[in-house]
């Protein structure tokens, strides 16, 4: 897939979601009704592996940031700056692995100091296994990497902090909340319900998949593995923003706004992130200091 297709897809992508929004601004209320059919193997599959994509994609850029540090003039303050930048990836890795499993050790675990526990020693576990792939990538492989890597990390700290921020500002209700007597709102209007619905966190996250698409034209990757990549990716995002209507956790347009706002954050620091290329500047801030 080419540049020219890959804007067109992602025009159109983004077109359909507008519409899933105007729609859902409508007809919230009917679409949740009929679509609701409670917990079942792909509502909790949704859950558990919804968010994955963003944060399994930062885990593989914190690895590849991780190997690429300049080591600098050798002098004492470039050893601790690299210590630090080195400690930051690795933190940030371990993080970010660990939050892939958060959803799904919230299911199962017996409680939450738990379920915490387990995401941290999996998260752990995750970034190790990257790191032992990672190291045995050509340095100059990584390196041409490296931009698409700090692309993901930034992108993706905006979508998660835009995420919990809009959540705890908007407090609009979920339908199952609606169902047991608290009050619905519209999209566009903040409530005092207290809730978390808008919007929605795994439908951002799952939107991660497009965070990947820079790799295939960085490594070359032939068109037909592209067009599959894309085709799965389609239909994975879609079954989550269908299932987390279908579990009664959100609204047509909290999905469909989740949505808009990821592939938003993604194209824009995509095109900042690449507007002079895929590599990163020799000399420049990037190569000096991360």
């Amino acid at each position: 897939m080419s540049m020219r297709n890959g804007i067109i897809a992602f025009v159109c992508a983004l077109a359909a979601a507008f519409v899933l929004l105007g729609i859902g601004s409508v007809y919230d209320v009917q679409a949740a009704e009929i679509l609701f059919t409670g917990d079942g193997v792909v509502t909790v599959g949704a859950e558990i592996f919804g968010k994955m994509p963003l944060f399994l994609a930062v885990g593989i850029a914190c690895a590849t940031a991780f190997y690429t540090v300049s080591r600098g003039d050798g002098s004492k303050g470039a050893k601790v700056r690299v210590t630090i930048v080195k400690a930051v990836y690795l933190l940030g890795g371990v993080a970010s692995c660990a939050f892939m499993f958060m959803d799904l050790f919230d299911l199962v675990a017996s409680g939450k100091l738990m379920s915490l526990a387990l995401c941290a020693l999996s998260g752990a576990a995750v970034f190790t296994l990257l790191t032992f792939i990672f190291a045995r990538i050509s340095a100059q492989k990584l390196h041409a990497c490296k931009k698409w890597a700090l692309a993901v990390i930034v992108a993706a700290v905006v979508i998660v902090c835009l995420t919990e921020l809009v959540k705890q500002v908007w407090g609009r209700a979920r339908p199952f909340e609606v169902k047991e007597g608290a009050n619905f709102t519209p999209w566009y209007k903040p409530s005092d319900a207290g809730g978390e619905s808008f919007f929605s966190g795994h439908a951002a996250c799952c939107m991660g998949l497009l965070a990947f698409a820079p790799l295939f034209r960085i490594n070359n990757v032939e068109p037909i593995y592209r067009v599959m990549y894309f085709v799965l990716s389609v239909v994975f995002i879609c079954a989550v923003l269908l299932a987390r209507i279908m579990c009664g956790a959100h609204y047509l347009t909290d999905v469909a706004f989740g949505a808009i706002i990821s592939m938003i954050v993604i194209f824009v620091v995509g095109v900042a992130a690449f507007r002079n290329g895929y590599e990163v500047k020799p000399g420049g801030f990037i190569e000096k200091y991360l």
